[in-house]
Order: C-alpha cells, then sequence, then structure tokens
C-alpha cells in the first residue's frame, strides 16, 4: 500500500503590523502679533491722502516690498464642492480662513501656493457666528508663513493690503492683490474700499507692516465696500478653532450635496458636469446651463456657485435661474447629503 503523508496543521498566516497611527499634534497656542511701529513706515503713510510724486513713489516701493514678503504664505483652498483663500501662520501649516469657507472641522482640504504647489490637510475649527476657520496642513513643512497684528493698532484711514484667489487659483494670473483703506471698524467686523470678489474669502488683509489684521468675510452691493473678520475674532475664538470644535450645531451638520460641478466661463457660471441621479440631475440642470442666479442672488463665477452650495444645508431647496441656449428657467434643486455620507 502507497504510504501516503497528510499535511499536518497549517502553519498560522502572517500577520501585517499594525501601522502606529502619527502622534497627534498639540493643540497650537494663541497666536502672538508680530512687533510694528508705525514710525517705521514712510511718512506717506501718516498723511491723509499722498500729497506728491514722492508720497506715490513711497507707498508704491512699500506694496511691492510686502507682496514679496507675503505672497507665498497666501493659499488657494477647496475644500469640498467650495473653494476661497486662506493664509498661513504658523511653519506647521496653521491655515486662517473664514468659517463659511471651512464648512465643519475634519473635511478634506486643497491648498495651492502661488507658484502652484499643492499640500493637503484637514480643516480644524469653525465659528460660523465670527466666520473665523482654522485649518491645517497635514504635509510635511515648513511652509511660509507670516505674522498676525494687532487691530487695536489700526486707525480709521490706514492703508491696507488684500490679497487672494478671486474666481480660484489661476497660475497664469498667479496672486491677486488689491490696495485701499480701512474705512469702517466696529465690533467683530471691518470694512475697507479693497475691491474684493467671489474666491477671495477667507483671503488675509495686511497692514503695511506685512501682518494680518483681517479675514475677508463678505461682499456689499458695492465692490469696493467690503467686509473682513478682525484677527481679535479668532483670537476670541482660540480655544474652539485649536480644539477642532464648532461653536454651534450648524457647522457640525453634514454638507449639502448637489451633483454639478461648475466652471469659469466668459459668460458666467457655466456647469460642466450633472451627476445622474444626484439633485442637479432630478432638477432638470444639464451640462453646459450657465447659471445666472441663486435665491436671487447673481452668480458672477463658479466660486459664487460653490458657495452658496457649502453654506446650504441637506434638504433645503435652492432656487436657480438658469440660460439655456436663448432660453430663460427657473428650476428648483431639493440638495441632500452626499452619497458618501460625510
Amino acid at each position: 500500500m502507497e504510504n501516503i503523508q497528510t499535511p499536518g496543521p497549517a502553519a498560522p498566516a502572517k500577520t501585517k503590523p499594525k501601522e502606529a497611527e502619527p502622534p497627534a499634534l498639540p493643540t497650537p497656542a494663541v497666536p502672538k502679533p508680530g512687533p510694528a511701529r508705525r514710525q517705521d513706515l514712510p511718512a506717506a503713510f501718516s498723511k491723509e491722502v499722498p500729497t506728491s510724486i514722492a508720497d506715490l513713489r513711497a507707498i508704491e516701493q512699500q506694496v511691492k516690498k510686502l507682496v514679496r514678503q507675503v505672497s507665498p504664505a497666501v493659499v488657494a483652498v477647496e475644500v469640498g464642492y467650495a473653494s476661497g483663500s486662506g493664509v498661513v501662520i504658523s511653519a506647521d501649516g496653521l491655515v486662517l480662513s473664514a468659517g463659511h469657507v471651512c464648512g465643519r472641522p475634519r473635511r478634506d482640504v486643497l491648498f495651492t501656493f502661488p507658484d502652484g504647489r499643492t499640500a493637503r490637510g484637514k480643516t480644524m475649527g469653525v465659528d460660523r457666528d465670527a466666520d473665523t476657520g482654522l485649518m491645517r496642513i497635514t504635509d510635511p513643512g515648513p511652509w511660509p508663513h507670516v505674522a498676525v497684528g494687532d487691530l487695536e493698532e489700526a486707525r480709521l484711514g490706514d492703508w491696507v493690503l488684500a490679497l487672494g484667489h478671486p474666481g480660484g487659483f489661476d497660475l497664469k494670473r498667479s496672486l491677486v492683490v488689491r490696495l485701499g483703506r480701512i474705512i469702517r471698524a466696529a465690533p467683530g467686523i471691518v470694512q475697507t474700499d479693497c475691491t474684493i470678489n467671489s474666491g477671495d474669502s477667507g483671503g488675509p488683509l495686511f497692514d503695511m507692516h506685512g501682518r494680518v489684521l483681517a479675514i475677508h468675510s463678505a461682499i456689499s452691493s458695492s465692490l469696493a465696500e467690503n467686509f473682513h473678520v478682525p484677527i481679535t475674532e479668532f483670537f476670541d475664538t482660540w480655544n474652539t478653532l485649536a480644539a477642532g470644535g464648532s461653536a454651534n450645531a450648524l457647522a457640525s451638520q453634514p454638507r449639502a450635496y448637489v451633483g454639478a460641478s461648475a466652471a469659469d466661463d466668459p459668460a458666467g457660471c457655466r456647469l460642466s458636469a450633472v451627476e445622474k441621479n444626484s439633485p442637479a440631475f432630478n432638477a432638470g440642470l444639464q451640462p453646459g446651463d450657465l447659471v445666472l442666479k441663486v435665491e436671487g442672488r447673481d452668480i458672477p463665477v463658479s466660486a459664487t456657485f460653490r458657495r452658496w452650495i457649502a453654506e446650504a444645508q441637506p434638504g433645503e431647496t435652492l432656487n436657480l435661474e438658469i440660460k439655456r441656449g436663448d432660453k430663460l428657467l427657473s428650476l428648483q434643486v431639493k440638495l441632500q447629503t452626499p452619497p458618501d455620507g460625510k
């Protein structure tokens, strides 16, 4: 009889060792304002208005110097369907932005620097009432960064620089810089005559020392009268922001999902894709539709459309005015939670 050997017990399968989770980063401390002395600025900045060509040249030279200094730290941000701007304030990648750009904690973020480099990150904390938001770059640094300022040192009429990415990041155009002045300061708000637009939200307002005084928050009916969240609001809500929390229930709700992508077009905001069986699809939206208005508000660029969606809630119905060829249509879109439930 043939001797047949039976196999012994199977050797235990080798299991892949569990990867250790990265250590939690320490809670960042409240940033301290960088030093600055008003007397160090050219005399032109102490005048109510420039009075000579020499004053104009002094202002021009200081602005050029500051733009070179602060631009590397100003980023475009993409969070879900929304886009905006932000500014890096630490070498390890803390980013200030607007609360409505962040949306809620623990969302994935793509940061784009003015030279086209990108980095990944997460939203941290949000205070939607103050419109303050904090993000962090999770890719290894160090990162270019700027100092924060002290709003108590600012005065009405002070010159300021507004930087951002209106309409989204564009490497051909890169960063957009606007010079203006503070025209109003009140609790929780700074108003300037700097021209800002959709996509600038979350970007920085600098003083003439290159320190962040405020973050772009809202556009008024006039492009030259716009509102910014003072840096002091970030200091006041820092515990919530740094702890990765939300100061109200709105920010913790799921984001809204429309299922349509938009792109800038010479005519405005045009839908580039509509997902099958999505809210946009069910409402009758089609690729190529030009979005004119959402809830009666003009949509000049795609970033404005994405912001409306980012600020809406699942279950909410938005009225969209659409141009399709020569036809004007009014469509009702009922937003849903995303298919992934996040």
